[in-house]
């Protein structure tokens, strides 16, 4: 599928959504959806910013690039070179410019956005059309998926005891880096700090005996997550417990990520087992996570989640009992659920669950 096409297939949902909701225009100004539209153009400077160095706005009329004069020409050359967009810019100590221009261009409170403060707030619909993935989406996903399953797992062979959480995480981002991606999310827990937090921002503490790295890449806008945990020396019967059934925990999740169903059924399904394997309490702890694809979490699960699960849309699921954790990323096709940061080189855990087997992963033991 050409740059073309998906651009058109997208245009064609903000074109459906224009006429909705009564609009003369959507602005596109968060990264997440300024990659989306653009087939995976990068319109960040901080790799935490929320909101792009350019906007796209979509009218009844054209479509156009807005931007400062700082910004415009990489944006011409790198975001928006293929796609048909009317430039517009303005110099950068203007802050009010942006909007004056599309006031002019769709009339005052006659458009949407994605951002609260704006006439139209359409940050929910806007999210809706994101996880619904394109067939180009899908593989620049996989590509995207398996470097990083690889660049992680590579970093968590490279641990050594002795290493500081800080250490960790500069041979994990090099990893990722490496593999074209940038790691937006970067966590690592050494020994007792792997019992203690389910987000442990890495530190200066030193690992002896286990060590779990965490990563969230993004590449194309596309975000891939996946947990892998190293461990020296043999594991303890309770160890080995909780990492068998969080894996189990992990692949009911998958297994009740089927079309049609919503987000919180398959949420309840994974509370249930949870309790059926002897650690009701722990999905209280941390959140189980849900559908990914321009964010970490697209859309999160929880009890009253009403999102219809559908082919085509991309899962990163992070059940976790203490002291243990499983997550990868995957995308659900007409076959199933497809696993994108697998690399086939780690260890796994086989779960079997009405006759499908998943496979996830476990502890790689030096």
């Amino acid at each position: 599928m050409s740059q073309q096409v998906e651009w058109s297939i997208k245009r064609a949902r903000i074109a459906t959504l224009l006429e909705q909701h009564g609009l003369n225009g959507i602005l596109l100004t968060r990264c997440a959806n300024i990659s989306w539209m653009s087939c995976g153009g990068q319109a960040h400077v901080g790799i935490n910013s929320e909101t792009a160095v350019a906007s796209i706005l979509c009218t009844t009329r054209g479509d156009y690039l807005i931007a400062n004069k700082i910004e415009m020409p990489r944006m011409q050359a790198e975001v928006a070179a293929d796609f048909p967009l009317t430039p517009l810019e303005f110099n950068w100590f203007e802050p009010t410019a942006r909007d004056t221009l599309v006031d002019q261009l769709c009339g005052a409170g006659q458009w949407g956005s994605d951002i609260a403060g704006t006439p139209h707030n359409l940050a929910g619909p806007l999210t809706a059309l994101r996880v619904e993935l394109t067939e180009a989406e899908q593989q620049r996903f996989r590509e995207h998926g398996l470097a990083t399953g690889h660049a992680l797992e590579n970093a968590a062979r490279m641990v050594r005891p002795g290493m500081s959480e800080m250490e960790i995480a500069g041979i994990l981002s090099a990893h990722i880096y490496a593999a074209g991606a940038t790691p937006v999310v970067a966590l690592i827990a050494a020994d007792a700090r792997l019992r203690a937090y389910r987000h442990p921002a890495p530190t200066q503490q030193r690992v002896n005996q286990i060590a779990m790295l965490v990563v969230c890449a993004r590449k194309h806008g596309l975000i891939v997550s996946a947990t892998r945990i190293v461990a020296f020396g043999a594991l303890s019967d309770d160890q080995i417990r909780r990492t068998e059934a969080c894996a189990a925990v992990d692949a009911h999740a998958w297994h009740a990520s089927q079309p049609g169903r919503t987000l919180g059924a398959a949420f309840a399904d994974i509370c249930t087992a949870y309790a059926r394997l002897g650690y009701a309490d722990e999905w209280y702890l941390h959140h189980q996570g849900g559908i990914t694809a321009y964010e970490n979490r697209e859309i999160q699960a929880r009890h009253d989640s009403t999102h219809q699960i559908a082919i085509g849309q991309a899962f990163a699921w992070n059940p976790s009992i203490t002291g243990t954790k499983t997550e990868d990323t995957m995308i659900l096709t007409s076959s199933g659920a497809e696993s994108i940061t697998s690399t086939g080189t780690w260890p796994m855990i086989d779960v079997t669950i009405d006759g499908t087997t998943y496979h996830r992963p476990g502890i790689f033991v030096r």
